[in-house]
């Protein structure tokens, strides 16, 4: 049992110890089970610490959940992080750091991601119903991905940077969910096929926006 007189330190140590072995025992029983249903109990034991410790750490087991998923999807884009950490200071510019954001998403593998995620999310609970969505996971690592954008990108407005990766990251959501309405999840070469061109018309529609062209306004005139 820890002892109430551990170092600060020390502490905070053993939290995050704990914290990790409890979702790494929710990855580890979902990717055998091959979706979300266990017990506090075999969380627990899987994670070789105690029901209360569990509880401790999240509110519930739809939190477990929830963090295992984003954890995913967060190591997917840990490349998305390093491409955008270079961030060049001499073109501090809204359009430059669009072309940045969209090349490292084109270069992210995400397929496999979102099949992992569409599996989890997708299961139904015990009312029937799955209580998560891909595009719940999404808003979570979006708000940290803006936040951590727009600290490097500082001079351009915080706001029009927050909308821009919003944009996008919301964009590859939608994305998603089209992708697996028309393949299935499936990582064949015809399905990859089908993501980058979905994803080349996210890219595409962000960039032009939806201002009228000069031959609608001449129309309209």
């Amino acid at each position: 049992m820890t002892s109430l007189h551990v170092a600060p330190d020390r502490r905070a140590e053993l939290k995050a110890r704990y914290r990790l072995a409890i979702l790494d025992a929710a990855d580890s029983l979902i990717r055998e089970r091959g979706k979300p249903q266990f017990s506090v109990d075999e969380l627990a034991e899987r994670a070789d610490v105690s029901r209360r410790t569990v509880f401790n750490h999240f509110a519930s087991l739809d939190e477990v959940i929830m963090t295992t998923c984003t954890r995913v999807l967060s190591a997917a884009v840990d490349e998305f992080r390093a491409a955008t950490a270079s961030y060049p200071a001499g073109d501090e510019s809204l359009v430059a750091l669009f072309e940045q954001i969209t090349t490292a998403i084109r270069a992210m593998d995400l397929p496999p991601v979102v099949a992992y995620l569409a599996g989890v999310l997708g299961a139904e609970s015990e009312d029937g119903r799955s209580p998560h969505s891909l595009g719940d996971v999404f808003t979570r690592a979006t708000e940290q991905l803006a936040a951590e954008i727009a600290d490097r990108a500082s001079a351009i407005d915080e706001l029009e940077v927050a909308i821009l990766v919003s944009s996008v990251m919301n964009g590859v959501s939608v994305v998603s969910g089209h992708w697996l309405a028309r393949t299935g999840g499936g990582l064949d070469a015809p399905s990859r096929r089908v993501w980058h061109e979905l994803l080349d018309r996210l890219i595409s529609t962000i960039r032009t926006g939806y201002a009228p062209t000069d031959q609608q306004e001449r129309i309209e005139e």
